[in-house]
């Protein structure tokens, strides 16, 4: 990633996509064009009065202000670049279907790091792309992001001398009819998705690390001899990796702390499943990602229905993490579930301090909420009968597993916020104890933003900060740079 990257149609990746996600920030080029494409480009130029703004300017311009919704929230600006690469890595392989006006603009986009913010309100692919078009032409009151904050467009194109674009109905019918921001969605839900994936696995480490858990569900052997899936080794891995030279994970640590009746067999299947359960959900995101290896190369026009099956199922996968960790967080509360801690983890003084039972509570709610998204996106294609076209719902898929990701930040916040009281509950009884490796760090890192409960307090700030914690992923980068790359 040290040198700049050039676009062919063909050779952008899915990793190169990732990098630019993670922060990287890149120039790009293109691949020179071929003979006849600047001859198209010439003979266009050619035919200025007819093409060009003028008599149609403000037809042009209307056409696509009908379709865009200028208020609202915002998607994140990264969708709005990463759409950018992939519109610009598509005009590579087309042929007059474009002004080299419009691909010089989204190069200085792109190379000038300005993202384009794109509304939430924008419901359809047409009118999503319309105002990524009406952004690089230049309409005044739409948004950019540019040097870490949001700017009006009209004063980000006054601030660094850019002219409105001039462009043709062509490109206007060939921008608007690609499928470049449901697929930058995607992209965008992946790589958000691989990182709820590893928390969740951080958050069975605590959770595991405060109940004194029972490891034998995670044991090499039963997964790569017994069952050998490879997601499913996969997290187990993970799990063993995290917890590695715990104290409290054994039978001696059970046996200090007290609170089982006896050698303990096994933990609730939420805890001893979650190989299979959070496995599974990685098979998903494995399939979203090959899908996307052959998309980004490939974008489609019109409509593209495989790539909304995915994210449907995509989005049926995080629902079950969502329910498997709010049912870790429920057992929490209860004394007897948990192996002795405090009932509804009241720091001190039960009774007069309520502990984390309507903090639990909003995690089985925002689950209800998230379990409304399950229906598929794709049910509601249709096919006009007026038009003639087929009116696919990929883009209602890729709204609502953005939907899904956010709702299960807070689900895995709350399960971290539970499961860092029960780690500080069983080391203040067992001081002589230690945690293993990455579950320690999580706790740690965990602690810059959340505080131990000792008594009342507001308990919406705590969440905030914890779904926070999740969301900026501090602690998995935390317990990566602590133990390596969770899988």
């Amino acid at each position: 990633m040290s040198t700049p990257f050039v676009l062919n149609g063909t050779g952008l990746k899915l990793e190169y996509l990732d990098a630019i996600l993670a922060g990287e920030r890149l120039p790009i080029s293109m691949a020179k064009l071929n003979s006849s494409q600047e001859a198209s480009n010439s003979s266009r130029q050619s035919e200025t009065e007819q093409t060009r703004f003028g008599q149609q300017e403000e037809s042009v311009l209307e056409a696509l202000r009908d379709y865009v919704q200028y208020d609202g929230g915002l998607l994140p600006s990264e969708i709005g670049l990463l759409s950018l690469y992939l519109l610009l890595n598509h005009t590579v392989k087309l042929e007059g279907k474009w002004s080299g006006e419009l691909v010089e603009r989204a190069l200085f986009f792109v190379n000038n790091q300005i993202e384009p913010s794109l509304h939430q309100a924008n419901r359809t692919e047409r009118s999503a792309m319309s105002e990524l078009m009406l952004i690089l032409y230049g309409e005044e009151e739409l948004l950019c992001r540019h040097q870490g904050q949001i700017k009006v467009v009209g004063e980000l194109f006054r601030e660094m001398g850019l002219s409105k674009l001039r462009f043709t109905e062509e490109d206007m019918a060939y921008v608007t009819s690609l499928c470049c921001v449901s697929t930058a969605i995607a992209i965008y839900t992946a790589a958000e998705a691989s990182r709820l994936a590893k928390t969740a696995d951080i958050c069975v480490a605590m959770q595991l690390e405060a109940i004194r858990g029972e490891t034998g569900a995670f044991d090499r052997r039963l997964h790569e001899l017994g069952r050998p899936y490879a997601s499913q080794i996969e997290v187990a891995e993970n799990i063993r990796r995290l917890i590695a030279e715990s104290e409290f994970t054994t039978e001696r640590g059970r046996e200090a702390y007290g609170g089982d009746n006896g050698p303990r067999c096994q933990d609730a299947i939420s805890i001893r499943a979650v190989p299979q359960t959070h496995g599974g959900f990685r098979d998903t995101l494995r399939w979203l990602k090959e899908q996307l290896g052959q998309d980004i190369n490939a974008i489609a026009e019109q409509s593209n229905p495989l790539l909304g099956y995915v994210l449907d199922l995509l989005t049926v996968g995080l629902i079950d993490l969502g329910n498997i960790s709010e049912r870790r967080s429920f057992r929490l509360l209860d004394s007897k579930m948990s192996y002795g801690l405090p009932m509804n983890l009241v720091g001190e003084n039960p009774g007069f301090n309520h502990g984390f039972p309507v903090i639990q509570a909003s995690a089985a709610g925002i689950l209800g909420e998230m379990k409304l998204l399950a229906a598929p996106g794709n049910a509601f294609s249709k096919f006009d009968p007026i038009t003639k076209k087929y009116r696919c719902g990929t883009f209602q898929s890729a709204l609502k597993v953005m939907d899904a990701v956010s709702l299960l930040n807070k689900i895995l916040g709350i399960e971290m916020y539970m499961a860092a009281q029960g780690m500080d509950f069983a080391k203040a009884k067992l001081t002589d104890f230690e945690f293993g490796a990455g579950s320690k760090e999580a706790l740690q890192a965990f602690r810059k933003y959340v505080r131990t409960v000792h008594v009342n307090r507001f308990a919406s700030p705590d969440m905030v900060a914890a779904e926070q914690a999740v969301l900026d992923g501090v602690v998995l980068n935390a317990v990566e740079n602590a133990i390596g790359n969770l899988r």
